[in-house]
């Protein structure tokens, strides 16, 4: 079997990217976690930030210790040979709408009142995180969404080419999305002292997408296997 990382440039170039710039904005924050604690500048110490919304801050930290796993696992499953998928092709399309659904939602209403238990919606989206290059962060992530729908839908209509090159374009999107959330959940507690329940929902919605986007390669490697 040839190796997967070898034949699939386009998720290594993906990952590295987002490894990479995970590594340098975790890098950011331990220069500032270190000019908080040393020099008390720049803000709140992060034990006092997870205890001003405990329960959103520990269901963040839950969903970034299983988005790890879930990320680990599937990386892991793709790297193995002719292993049986999960069949879950007609759910990417419904958990991509609900997840464009949440970021258009957040994106178009700042001052949201469905925010639960204590307004950290307007926190985040008030914070110096709330926006990437003066774009609102809910924006970005109707715009992934998008991306994956539109690419999904091209399954409908294009060619048996197009067919097989869908499922990697889907594994790529939800690599990049899931990378995005991993971060901005880490933000949430650590960071920002508050967590938003709609982006939290959000990021575990792109981690199933993802794992199903893995799960839709090896049905076509295995496809390819039977074939061949």
């Amino acid at each position: 079997m040839v190796d997967f990382w070898r034949r699939k440039e386009i998720v290594w170039l993906v990952g590295g990217i987002g490894s990479l710039a995970a590594l340098l904005l975790a890098w950011e924050w331990v220069i500032f976690e270190a000019t908080v604690w040393q020099q008390r500048v720049g803000g709140t110490a992060v034990l006092e930030r997870l205890t001003m919304d405990p329960i959103g801050n520990t269901l963040a930290i839950v969903a970034l210790v299983s988005m790890v796993c879930v990320v680990a696992l599937t990386i892991y499953r793709l790297n193995k040979q002719a292993i049986i998928p999960v069949s879950g092709w007609w759910a990417i399309p419904l958990l991509a709408v609900a997840g464009l659904g949440i970021m258009v939602y957040l994106t178009s209403i700042p001052e949201t009142n469905i925010c639960y238990p204590n307004g950290a919606c307007q926190i985040i989206q008030q914070s110096e995180y709330g926006e990437i290059l003066d774009v609102p962060v809910g924006l970005w992530g109707a715009l992934g969404y998008l991306a994956i729908l539109v690419t999904w839908s091209a399954s409908l209509f294009g060619s048996s080419r197009l067919l097989s090159m869908v499922p990697w374009a889907l594994l790529a999107l939800t690599l990049l999305g899931v990378l995005f959330s991993l971060y901005f959940t880490f933000l949430e507690p650590f960071v920002i002292g508050a967590t938003c329940p709609w982006c939290l929902t959000s990021a575990i919605l792109m981690t199933i997408l993802f794992w199903l986007s893995a799960e839709t390669v090896q049905s076509l490697r295995l496809e390819n296997l039977l074939i061949g």
